[in-house]
């Protein structure tokens, strides 16, 4: 995983319509690469390995978040 990948894997990260930056960098920290990528994830892993993270606060409303950007990214492949 690249830093080197960080922006056009944002930027296709924040195509999903309930993405926006503050969703879109988390996703990134948890190795997510592209929509595709996030289909089938369970928000819950998610949010958990987020919570894990030193020095990482999640806000509680993260895990919503996380499930309507995977329902939506299995609407979109």
């Amino acid at each position: 995983m690249e830093q080197d990948d960080r922006e056009p894997v944002l930027k296709e990260l924040r195509t999903i319509p309930v993405v926006g930056e503050k969703v879109a960098e988390p996703l990134y920290m948890l190795g997510i690469r592209s929509v595709r990528e996030l289909v089938g994830r369970s928000p819950e892993d998610m949010y958990g390995e987020l919570r894990t993270m030193k020095g990482y606060y999640v806000e509680p409303c993260m895990l919503n978040q996380l499930k309507v950007a995977v329902s939506m990214a299995a609407k979109m492949k």
